[in-house]
């Protein structure tokens, strides 16, 4: 076992089962360190590793004494990711899963170590949950992903999710489908635009709806990259995006025809500047952050769909029609434009 000084803090080199392993501390300086190696039993599970005695009976009771809480363990795994730069809105995503299984399944004050693959599996392949399996997919990857920091961190002695697979005999033909986004056609984008104008009570929200729906029209952004949008990023020929998922910037020309040809300037020339640093409310930014309030804006854009009589589309439909109205470029450049990481992904936005 060696303790090894890293730019960030500490970390702890044993051998296990599998081979010498590597595991991050929480810890800043040695003397915590050597505390924390201590408190996660590392050496005795090295010596039973060197022993050949390192069964699943071993670690239970090596570990018996940390039981650390779902809750507890989660708030840990958001932190690391945070400071990793993950997506927010791939941590609120995977939290709200993982929060629904403790919930229904299991408990958030119980001990992560008591999670087993039985749980996992039971969650998602239940049957009572009409949803498909690209959604029980995703379910899957959070609470792997949840449960794989929990191992390398010594909470729980192996992820219990990574026998589990979603079982596809138990989904309907309609759930085993997966549903493939269509692009907003230009006709539908004028429809949402002419219509907006009294589809709400209030005439800001109704202004909201128009502009972020003829920017991401336009840009092709995701509605959290249009809230979070600049007012440091817009110039007079250009915008330069940020893409909060991938962590990627580019810049745009606004003038281009495929981009709205000036559409986007003015738009942008009508929206009052308060001084502030974004383009738009606080209240929106803050309610797409919250977990439990973001589906307020799917919920919102699907009423605006219905009342208009369009069928089938999401907001990431716009993002698609972006895709689609550049399909002549080079695939790597559409990319780009995006903030793909491959084309790959790329490719299965254009229709």
């Amino acid at each position: 076992m060696k303790l090894v000084k890293t730019q960030k803090g500490f970390s702890v080199r044993y051998k296990t089962e599998f081979g010498v392993r590597t595991t991050k501390l929480s810890s800043t300086n040695e003397r915590e360190a050597k505390q924390e190696i201590k408190d996660s039993k590392i050496a005795e599970l090295e010596q039973a590793a060197n022993a050949g005695a390192l069964t699943m009976d071993v670690i239970s009771k090596l570990m018996s004494g940390r039981n650390m809480t779902c809750q507890d363990a989660l708030k840990e795994w958001n932190e690391w990711r945070k400071s990793e730069g993950k997506s927010l809105n791939t941590l609120n995503t995977q939290t709200e899963f993982i929060e629904s299984f403790c919930k229904k399944h299991f408990g958030l004050k119980k001990p992560v170590n008591k999670i087993t693959h039985k749980l996992v599996s039971a969650w998602v392949n239940d049957e009572t949950i009409k949803v498909g399996v690209s959604t029980r997919n995703a379910w899957l990857s959070a609470i792997s992903a949840f449960l794989s920091f929990c191992s390398t961190r010594q909470y729980v002695p192996k992820n219990p999710a990574s026998i589990v697979s979603v079982n596809k005999k138990l989904l309907s033909h309609e759930q085993k489908e997966k549903k493939k986004v269509q692009p907003i056609t230009d006709k539908e984008f004028k429809k949402i635009i002419n219509n907006l104008d009294g589809c709400f009570k209030s005439d800001e929200t109704n202004e909201f709806w128009k502009n972020v729906c003829t920017i991401s029209y336009w840009l092709g952004l995701r509605l959290g990259d249009c809230i979070n949008l600049e007012w440091e990023s817009l110039t007079k020929d250009s915008i330069i995006v940020w893409t909060e998922k991938r962590d990627s910037r580019v810049s745009l020309p606004i003038n281009a025809p495929k981009l709205g040809g000036g559409v986007l300037r003015d738009l942008f020339a009508g929206i009052d500047y308060d001084g502030g640093r974004f383009v738009f409310d606080k209240m929106y930014r803050d309610k797409i952050a919250d977990p439990k309030k973001r589906h307020y804006f799917s919920q919102q854009f699907t009423e605006i769909c219905n009342r208009i009589g369009i069928e089938g589309k999401s907001f990431h439909s716009f993002r698609h029609a972006f895709a689609t109205r550049h399909k002549d470029m080079e695939l790597t450049e559409v990319a780009e434009m995006l903030g793909h990481k491959n084309t790959k992904t790329t490719k299965g936005y254009t229709h």
